[in-house]
Parts: structure tokens; C-alpha cells; sequence
């Protein structure tokens, strides 16, 4: 990406340069880096479960989930010490609304009683098979939990909290340069991506495979969300750090409008994973990602090309039960979702 000039219509608007990497005076990334700090622990903490034999803590889990209880760990980034018990964030409240933290909830609940099994887990017997803690119709709880919480927790702040605090005319522009701070840092990747993609985690770990493509040749194939995102991110930064708003908020609706793309590519790109997958375990973590980043859009209150009843008819489309999809069952996930967003000719490649 290139720096460029940006400059509005109006004679009397500033000009300036947009940099090429998010390198802005007064950058906070503190509260989203505890935010991803916490799932991350919380991710860890489940994974115990995909040993057999090993029980999970429900409780834990979901007091971690509150921030109640002291269950995390303090995380050092770049000589900063995050204070995640003590800080004041909860994952819990911060998450969509009521009906999204239910269901986190119930995953949490599930963990808790299926970490008990002792046998393999195979279709209509919760356990652990492949290094992975399934229940007895194939939801691997890890994945599910991690791909709800990328669409409900993490999307839900960039672009309902975030980008709203930025677009709301009451802030100040100190108030929304630390918006946008945030939700940079909450999309996962470092100052200068793409070029590097040194440590890019959740989203911004999508955003690139969803690009990239899944198979050869390595060109972009995908819905161009990386430079999308980029170019959107440092353009409303550099226009809020010359008092050009309007810039801002034109740049802030590109990112929500991205972020439903994404959420439905990423969906879209693990039924092709599963196609490509061997095992019904493995095959079985891959859709549960999927339907993760389904349930994530479904809770996306921003999103305006696919309609409640297109995510509803999707939705029961992947069953009850994960063991029972077959290749056909994922084709028909994926022309579906294709065929709302005009991606026929490059789903088999997102």
C-alpha cells in the first residue's frame, strides 16, 4: 500500500498523508489487548479438556468469562504488564446482548460436563478424539466457543462499540482517535500489515486466509478483506489526527460493511477446510468452526445484505449433528452462502 495524499471536496478541509503503517501519536492498545489476553487464557483453559481424563472446570470457566473468581493469569506485552483480574473488563458484558451470552454460556456449561467422559469420543458418546473434546454429535467446544466469541465479543466492539463511539458527534476527537485505537488492535494484526504478518491472531488471522485463498495459485482470490480493512484503519486515523471526521466516519462504514463479508467468508472457508479434511473428528472441528462464525453473524446487529430469515434457513442447514454432514450437505452450505453474496465463482477458493 501506498501513502497518499487524502483530501475532501471542500477548499477549507485539511490535507494530509496518509501513512503506511498504524504509527499515529497518543496510540492506546491497552483494553483491547487485555480483551484478546483474556480469550486467549480462557482458550487455554479449555483446551485442558481435549486431554482425556482431564476434567474442566465450568465454573472457572464462566467466572473467567465474568472476571469474577482471580482465574487469569497477568500478560506482559512489550514490557507492559496487563492486569486482566484487576481491570475492570469483562468479557461476559461486553459481548452482543443477553442471547449471545447464553449461548457462550451454554458452551462453557457443555465443557464443563463433557471434560468428564472418559472414553473416546465417537458419534452419540461425548469424549475425546484427535486431540479434540467433542460431544456426542460432533460440536468441538474449543472451536465453537473461539469462532462465536470472534463474531460476538471482538466484531461486536469493533463495530457496534468502537466505531460507534467514533461516529457518535458527542465524542471528542481524543475520544475517537482511542476508538479507533481500539478496534485496530482488537482486528488482530501488527502496525505494518500486510506486508508483515508476524503474530496475526483471530481475525486478523482470517482476514488473510479468506484472501488468500485456500488453494493454489497464491493470488487473491478472496474478497480483498486485508487491504479493505488497512487502507479504511490508517485513513480515518490519519483524517482524526487532522480534525477531518467526516473522513472518519465515511472510513468506519466500510469497516462494518467488511465485517459481514468476513463473517460469512469465514463461515464459507471452513466447510471448504472440512471438504479437504480426513477423519470425522477432524472433519467435525472444521464445521463446528464454521457454524461459530455462522452463530457470530447471525449476532452481527450491523449487517445488511443477509436477512434473519437467510441466516435462520442457513442455519439449519448444519443439523444437530456434525457427524451426519456429508460433502453434499457442505456444497449446499456453500452455495447458499455464496449465492447471497455473489462469491459463486470464487467459493471454492475463499
Amino acid at each position: 500500500m501506498l501513502a497518499f495524499a487524502a483530501c475532501k471536496k471542500n477548499d477549507n478541509s485539511p490535507s494530509y498523508t496518509v501513512p503506511t503503517t498504524y504509527t499515529f501519536s497518543g496510540v492506546d492498545s491497552i483494553p483491547a489487548k487485555t480483551m484478546l489476553s483474556m480469550i486467549a487464557e480462557l482458550e487455554i483453559a479449555i483446551n485442558k479438556g481435549n486431554t482425556k481424563g482431564v476434567a474442566v472446570s465450568a465454573a472457572k470457566l464462566k467466572g473467567m468469562y465474568a472476571n469474577t473468581g482471580s482465574y487469569f493469569t497477568d500478560t506482559i506485552f512489550s514490557g507492559v504488564t496487563l492486569n486482566l483480574n484487576t481491570s475492570s473488563i469483562q468479557l461476559q458484558s461486553r459481548t452482543t446482548n443477553s442471547t449471545a451470552q447464553t449461548f457462550i454460556n451454554s458452551i462453557l456449561d457443555s465443557i464443563g460436563t463433557n471434560s468428564t467422559s472418559v472414553v473416546d469420543g465417537i458419534y452419540g458418546a461425548a469424549g475425546v478424539a484427535s486431540n479434540k473434546l467433542l460431544s456426542g454429535n460432533g460440536f468441538f467446544w474449543r472451536q465453537l466457543f473461539t469462532k462465536t466469541m470472534m463474531g460476538v465479543l471482538i466484531g461486536h466492539q469493533i463495530t457496534d462499540v468502537y466505531l460507534g463511539d467514533s461516529l457518535n458527534g458527542s465524542t471528542s476527537l481524543a475520544a475517537k482517535q482511542h476508538a479507533w485505537d481500539q478496534a485496530f488492535y482488537l482486528w488482530g494484526v501488527p502496525v505494518n500489515f500486510p506486508a508483515s504478518r508476524t503474530g496475526v491472531k483471530y481475525w486478523g488471522s482470517y482476514t488473510s486466509q479468506i484472501d488468500s485463498g485456500l488453494q493454489v495459485p497464491k493470488v487473491l482470490t478472496g474478497i480483498n478483506s486485508n487491504v479493505t480493512l488497512m487502507n479504511a484503519f490508517l485513513t480515518s486515523r490519519a483524517a482524526l489526527a487532522n480534525n477531518d471526521v467526516a473522513r472518519a466516519q465515511q472510513q468506519a462504514n466500510i469497516i462494518i460493511a467488511t465485517f459481514e463479508k468476513i463473517e460469512a467468508a469465514a463461515a464459507l472457508h471452513e466447510c471448504n477446510e472440512a471438504k479437504n479434511n480426513s477423519g470425522a473428528a477432524n472433519i467435525a472441528g472444521n464445521i463446528s468452526e464454521s457454524f461459530g462464525f455462522w452463530m457470530a453473524l447471525k449476532f452481527n446487529t450491523k449487517r445488511t445484505i443477509i436477512s434473519d430469515t437467510q441466516i435462520n434457513t442457513i442455519a439449519t442447514l448444519y443439523g444437530t449433528n456434525f457427524y451426519n454432514l456429508t460433502l453434499t450437505n457442505l456444497e449446499t452450505i456453500k452455495s447458499a452462502i455464496s449465492t447471497i453474496y455473489g462469491w459463486d465463482s470464487i467459493k471454492a477458493y475463499l
